[in-house]
């Protein structure tokens, strides 16, 4: 569900859903999303339950009844994840290794690869809604408040980096791209850099549009959360996986419109940019997912 996709204020309460983004899309996700270093990914998934535990309490404040059932269930699910989700982002990593290593990738393989990180960010939502629906009926309306005081404290930031800035949306858009690409390439030179301000400049960036797409998936969940106070657990888990699906598939035609634009030109920009790479550049980026394919391979090899 959107509180377990929602990403965190510090860096290490993000590695739960970062692992499963970044090892996924890897080419495009890896350098949109970021990731850091392989042994500080590794040792966060190995705290990852109580990483998100934290987080989650930190947003709705648990009981003493509700922390206790999310522990139980967030170490279920890093139980299943390392058993079950753990093959499928290796071979994921694999396919990803095999595009990188080639000199001239499409954007359609490299949306391909996104996509298959997209539906492995869906397996795990899927997997959270019986723990979701247990909790979320047991919410107080404090609680539910205290995450919409969050939510506004999340949205003054984002509207402070966005709107209040000098900078226009696809430059800032460009420069976070950039420092995801060289954690696996290496320094970007000024040409590639300026090719991929080209790139990107083609699709624009709409913040007003992306802004009240975030508004709408707020209120949505706290008009949820509110209208499930006290629902039997069939009822919630029924509600919280339509949640799910207008969060994944937004009911806003622009946005949807906007969103895989701005998806495929970015694939289309990384496949210009990998083209383009040097040697050492697309050499960088294998031994980056090698790493990362070591990383994987030892955590499902950890008994925890």
């Amino acid at each position: 569900m959107p509180l377990l996709l929602k990403s965190a204020p510090a860096a290490s309460a993000r590695r739960l859903t970062l692992i499963i983004r970044a090892l996924s899309g890897v080419i495009l996700a890896g350098a949109v999303l970021g990731l850091g270093g392989c042994s500080a990914l590794r040792l966060s998934y190995n705290n990852a339950p109580e990483l998100m535990h934290w987080w989650l309490d930190g947003l709705a404040d648990f009981d003493k009844a509700q922390s206790q059932r999310v522990r139980a269930d967030l170490a279920a699910f890093a139980r299943w994840h390392r058993q079950e989700e753990l093959p499928l982002v290796a071979e994921l990593l694999q396919s990803a290794e095999a595009l990188a290593s080639q000199s001239q990738p499409s954007a359609g393989q490299i949306c391909a690869v996104y996509a298959r990180g997209v539906q492995r960010m869906e397996a795990m939502v899927e997997r959270s809604l019986p723990t979701a629906a247990a909790v979320v009926p047991t919410l107080q309306s404090s609680q539910i408040k205290s995450m919409a005081e969050t939510y506004e404290k999340n949205n003054r930031k984002w509207r402070e980096e966005w709107f209040n800035n000098d900078k226009d949306g696809v430059s800032k858009r460009v420069q976070k791209i950039r420092e995801r690409l060289e954690d696996f390439y290496g320094p970007i030179t000024p040409t590639q850099l300026r090719q991929l301000q080209a790139s990107l400049d083609k699709v624009g960036s709409d913040e007003a549009l992306q802004y009240r797409e975030v508004l709408r998936r707020q209120q949505e969940v706290l008009q949820t959360l509110a209208k499930l106070r006290q629902a039997d657990a069939s009822t919630a888990q029924s509600s919280l996986a339509a949640l799910a699906r207008s969060y994944f598939y937004s009911p806003d035609a622009n946005y949807r419109a906007y969103r895989d634009q701005a998806v495929a030109q970015t694939c289309d920009a990384i496949a210009e940019l990998h083209r383009n790479a040097t040697a050492q550049q697309r050499k960088s980026m294998v031994t980056a997912l090698q790493g990362y394919a070591g990383d994987v391979r030892a955590l499902m090899a950890q008994t925890p």
